[in-house]
């Protein structure tokens, strides 16, 4: 169910009505993260519908203006995460400019191993509802901004390459970005094979139980690994090279094998 505007806005949403000519009529849709913050210069994804549910307008950016026939609408503003639908009633011979408050603000995480810093691995971020029950966002990039509604959540860090995960709760303050270091008590292993460097090589890491815990293919790969002992193994062609090694959190190893 969606709150209807202008005629029961929210207190916090701006309503501006601009008398036109009749055909003219219109809305003019903008935003801003907080009560007292000023207009959103990044793109906002907007939709526009009417009551029986067909599109009449789509579009990003920070700004819509848009005409249509007097009538009601349904508008939906959406930034990252954040998602408002509002009902919005046009009068005929007015054009309204509708200013909504998103009540969002921005996630920076940054994966962190040791005094590695961050590691040179991909990793991926999930946002969750603190129940764990519905994912808000996700992000492959370190430091990304993940836009977000105001709210607490759990995130968990993960690195792709290795069999590291850290979880921790993180509050957003609506207009405020938030950074969180997340430390993982982990290693990397850096493999290199020492050879034709046209070689095909393919990497398979195991742990002491024999499970697979990473697979690559390369001259080099990175491995973030939890703290303990470890098989690499290198398929150059049809022979294999292995190595097993012991890694400890926050070390950076070189595990080199060749023929």
């Amino acid at each position: 169910m969606c709150a209807p505007l202008p005629a029961m806005a929210d207190a916090a949403h701006g309503i501006a009505i601009q008398l036109v000519q009749p055909g003219r009529e219109g809305l003019e849709l903008s935003a801003r993260l907080t009560t007292d913050g000023g207009p959103l210069q990044q793109n906002i994804t907007w939709h526009i519908r009417n009551p029986d549910g067909v599109s009449v307008y789509s579009g990003d950016e920070g700004t819509a203006d848009v005409s249509l026939p007097p009538g009601d609408y349904v508008v939906d503003a959406s930034y990252g995460a954040t998602l408002i639908e509002r009902l919005v009633s046009l009068p005929a011979g007015t054009r309204l400019k509708v200013n909504f408050v998103l009540d969002a603000g921005g996630l920076k995480v940054e994966p962190m191993v040791g005094k590695i810093g961050v590691p040179p691995v991909a990793s991926r971020v999930r946002v969750f509802s603190m129940d764990g029950r519905k994912l808000m966002a996700v992000s492959v990039k370190p430091g990304e901004i993940i836009r977000l509604p105001e709210g607490t959540y759990r995130v968990e860090s993960q690195v792709s390459t290795g069999n590291v995960k850290a979880v921790t709760d993180v509050r957003v303050t609506a207009g405020r970005v938030s950074t969180v270091k997340i430390t993982h008590r982990a290693g990397l292993a850096r493999l290199a094979f020492v050879g034709a460097p046209n070689a095909s090589v393919r990497w398979e890491v195991e742990d002491q139980s024999g499970k697979a815990i990473a697979t690559r293919g390369g001259i080099n790969a990175n491995v973030t690994l939890l703290p303990g002992t470890y098989t690499a193994r290198a398929q150059v062609g049809a022979e294999l090279l292995t190595a097993t090694f012991n890694i400890a959190a926050g070390e950076a190893r070189d595990i080199m094998l060749g023929n």
